[in-house]
């Protein structure tokens, strides 16, 4: 192909690979909670469908001149933002009526020198600001969050009478005593239902973060976060931690000893595993947060809203749909042969609401949204969750060849009074008291520390079932803004002072 050939397609090619990066860099605090090289995959989608384009457009026009003109018409049309395909168009006329002002003359070849030089100058001026605020971050030495735990126990020599082993996060599921308190609502009886089929539920549990990434990322790596990345040079950053959630200490120890990973999906990317030896997902498809976010923003908008294929998860039904695929595909994973472990981050009760008490779908008046809160919508919602996690416990044990240890954890509590802008205007009580349920057979129920914190559960369990010699570590509670993740205000003993309510539910 002719150098004046490519000059053809280079502006098309351009604008392919600049969408997702203009994106990554114009949606407010995106690479927050983004990895830059989540870019990657839309980039490669918007190529292949340039070259669709470029395809169909020759066939048609028998051109290669015309067939570049149209499929950049047709990238920007499709994958950039309505601002973005304003600007090339404004500032490509603009320069072709100089142009032919000045020369008397405007040839068709005019058309492309000047969208290459266009494309190439607004796309480079994203990827310079791309490259300053999130590239960067990943050449900056950070310090490692993570540190090897000391005792962990080594290969199995039996893994055939190994126990399988379910950790399941139900975010934001409050302590019984801190829902009477603060809620008004009585759990006992969902309580005492736990405790007939064999739970140990400890009375005084607190989380030891506010936050589920990093109550995660402590839990899971059975250590506290004092060597987070706070040092970097964005301490709002939080993707830095979702590797070391994602390939913990927990999952690093029990791979060892010859467990298969089994790992339910959610719609909280940083806790959305896909690596492991099963990813149980309820669509066949089903996008990242970055990729579901750039397809919203295209004109394939409308195949990402059909909540039928859950491409993206934007959408409250679509959102339903994934808490209910893991209460009722956790008994059916019971069968896969082991050992086992399997890990389910269900977000529920956490809002958005969308059931009711009876688990009939609730669809909130407002834009989708994982952050409003309600003391209405969060006690509906939560008395749903208590019969689907029975039902899910009963399904468990039932199709378990051997009785399985099982963990039921908030990762916090509820957050109907919680800022977390501002320590002075949360109820600690609130957000630290989380229901901890433990089924641990042939373990005596005395032998569970009644304030047990979910970054000494593995330790107590590594310790007990599999001959591990970890330290129990001091129970302590810490608190971070959003501005200042990393960086850590000791609440401990503070955490048990109620609150007074103020139950006003208007979004």
């Amino acid at each position: 192909m002719k150098l004046k050939s490519l000059s053809y397609l280079a502006h098309g090619f351009v604008l392919a690979i600049g969408s997702p990066i203009i994106l990554y860099g114009v949606v407010d605090n995106l690479n927050v909670l983004i990895h830059p090289a989540d870019v990657l995959p839309p980039i490669v989608f918007s190529i292949c469908v340039y070259g669709l384009f470029v395809l169909l457009a020759y066939v048609l026009t028998r051109s290669l001149d015309s067939a570049g003109l149209i499929a950049s018409i047709l990238v920007l049309g499709v994958f950039h933002l309505w601002s973005i395909f304003l600007a090339v168009v404004i500032i490509t006329s603009i320069t072709l009526v100089a142009i032919n002002i000045l020369f008397k003359k405007v040839r068709y070849s005019d058309t492309h020198r000047v969208l290459n030089a266009v494309s190439i100058a607004l796309v480079g001026f994203y990827l310079i600001r791309f490259v300053n605020m999130s590239v960067s971050e990943l050449w900056t030495p950070v310090p490692v969050a993570i540190q090897p735990v000391q005792g962990v126990p080594g290969p199995l020599a039996d893994q055939a009478h190994a126990p399988d082993i379910y950790y399941i996060i139900l975010d934001g599921y409050g302590r019984a005593d801190m829902l009477q308190d603060i809620h008004g609502f009585d759990n006992s009886s969902f309580i005492t239902a736990l405790e007939e089929r064999g739970f140990v539920i400890p009375s005084e549990s607190q989380s030891n973060y506010a936050r589920t990434l990093l109550s995660l990322s402590s839990s899971l790596n059975m250590q506290y976060l004092d060597n987070a990345p706070s040092a970097g040079n964005n301490p709002t950053l939080w993707w830095p931690l979702k590797d070391d959630l994602q390939h913990s200490e927990v999952r690093r120890t029990l791979e060892s000893q010859g467990y298969k990973t089994i790992f339910l999906a959610n719609n909280a990317d940083y806790s959305n595993i896909r690596d492991g030896d099963y990813y149980e997902a309820p669509f066949p498809i089903q996008l990242d947060i970055f990729s579901a976010l750039f397809l919203y923003q295209t004109n394939f908008k409308p195949l990402a809203e059909m909540d039928e294929l859950g491409i993206a998860n934007f959408s409250y039904a679509t959102h339903r749909q994934i808490i209910l695929y893991a209460f009722e595909r956790l008994p059916e994973v019971a069968q896969i042969e082991g050992p086992k472990y399997v890990f389910a981050h269900i977000v529920a009760p956490h809002p958005p609401y969308v059931f009711d008490r009876d688990g009939n779908p609730v669809e909130p008046d407002y834009p989708f949204s994982l952050s409003i809160e309600s003391h209405a919508g969060y006690v509906e919602q939560l008395q749903f969750i208590n019969q689907a996690t029975l039902d899910m416990v009963d399904g468990i044990l039932a199709n378990s060849k051997s009785p399985p240890i099982i963990i039921i954890q908030g990762d916090h509590g509820p957050g109907t009074m919680t800022n977390h802008d501002s320590l002075k205007d949360t109820c600690l009580y609130e957000r630290f008291s989380i229901l901890n349920a433990y089924y641990l057979p042939g373990v005596d129920p005395a032998s569970v520390p009644a304030d047990i914190s979910p970054v000494n559960s593995f330790r107590f369990l590594f310790n007990t079932y599999f001959d591990g010699t970890l330290e129990i570590l001091p129970n302590r509670q810490y608190f971070s803004t959003n501005d200042r993740f990393y960086e850590f205000t000791d609440v401990t003993g503070r955490t048990q002072q109620t609150c007074r309510s103020s139950f006003d539910d208007t979004p």
